[in-house]
């Protein structure tokens, strides 16, 4: 029962967070799927902790969920207390796009048992886990004005009317 919850969680957290990606950012939309994101990949951490059938016991996946709660709890705080920081937009993107790229790299190492054939388990974790940070991390930072500047404008123009 536990998998299933797991799976399910880490099914609706990588749909609603690739739904958020690609969203206008800022809109009502945004936030109901923005808080989807983070219930169901708080789910998908909690569970976490009830899976030990890898190691027998806390392994290194444990450390990276609690990698992914820290992550996740800082992607949310900014937005949570954006009166005390000027520029929380911008650590809340940054958080936010890391905590996918985590969803993404965590989903890698279940998938990294079945492919590619032939490869050593330590080549398929450098596919799963090293794509999606590199490729990842060079789109977080060279979208970054693009995004954050199309969010200050349509913040600006919401409240111009």
């Amino acid at each position: 029962m536990i998998l299933t919850i797991h799976t399910l969680s880490g099914v609706i957290a990588i749909i609603t967070g690739a739904w958020n990606l690609v969203s206008q950012k800022g809109t009502q939309q945004h936030r109901l799927v923005g808080w989807i994101y983070i219930g169901s990949f708080t789910m998908l951490l909690l569970t976490s902790f009830g899976i030990y059938e890898m190691f027998g016991g806390f392994g290194p996946f444990h450390i990276m969920s609690i990698v992914s709660t820290v992550t996740l709890g800082l992607a949310i705080y900014f937005p949570l207390r954006r009166e005390h920081y000027e520029g929380w937009i911008e650590h809340h993107y940054f958080w936010i796009l890391y905590s996918y790229i985590g969803l993404l790299m965590a989903t890698g190492s279940h998938l990294s048992r079945y492919g590619p054939s032939g490869w050593p388990f330590w080549a398929r974790i450098l596919l799963y886990w090293g794509v999606p940070l590199v490729i990842g991390s060079a789109l977080i930072f060279r979208k970054k004005t693009q995004i954050l500047e199309r969010y200050q404008a349509s913040q600006t123009s919401e409240s111009a009317v």
